[in-house]
């Protein structure tokens, strides 16, 4: 099982192309070209394919992940993803990403470093995993990657993110990766704590 234990972090400096090994249903190789934001010895951070909406579906369907988020309907979810292969063209080297398990390519989860929705002056980080990749210190690696990533090659100076009022979880993800909570901020239909870090 995956622990929570230091994993160094290994970012990419330039987003490089590079070739990963998948096995279609026929076992035969194929080899695939993608874009690698940040890897650890862990997961490994990409921009999506056009042909893996049915990831976004899938984990925007599941109702153990819309505690504490809106939950989006099929046709809300596919606009997201629209969106997402859209602003990769943009090359503002922002967006939202999947994050896969190194060892099987087995898809943990979304994480996001783009301008907020709803202060343009704000860069908003924000992820959610699949409920099996909770609780092994992945959050955590993952935001660490994100800033890393961000005052890195993005060349950001401040990052910001928000949680649910309730989700002391999130909360506690964000201060181990050195966020300081800001007050709160009215986003999301309802007022939430903000938290900001800064190169």
């Amino acid at each position: 099982m995956i622990n929570g234990n230091w994993v160094a972090i290994i970012l990419i400096l330039d987003i490089i192309h590079i070739r990963l090994t998948h096995r279609d249903s026929n076992k035969k190789i194929k080899f695939e070209y993608m874009n690698i934001i940040a890897r650890t010895s862990r997961f490994y951070i990409r921009e999506f394919e056009a042909s893996e909406l049915h990831l976004i579906l899938a984990i925007d369907a599941d109702d153990r992940l819309t505690q504490y988020v809106k939950k989006r309907t099929p046709d809300e979810s596919k606009k997201v993803f629209k969106d997402t292969l859209r602003d990769y063209a943009s090359g503002s080297g922002l967006g939202r990403w999947g994050v896969f398990n190194v060892a099987d390519d087995d898809f943990i989860g979304v994480c996001i470093l783009k301008t907020s929705d709803y202060d343009s002056q704000c860069i908003e980080l924000g992820y959610r995993l699949h409920l099996k990749y909770w609780g092994q210190g992945i959050a955590t690696e993952i935001v660490n990657a994100i800033t890393g990533y961000g005052f890195g090659k993005a060349g950001l100076t401040e990052i910001c993110a928000v949680t649910h009022p309730k989700n002391a979880a999130s909360q506690k993800v964000l201060e181990k990766a050195r966020f300081i909570k800001q007050g709160t901020v009215f986003w999301y239909e309802e007022e939430v704590p903000f938290f900001k870090l800064t190169s």
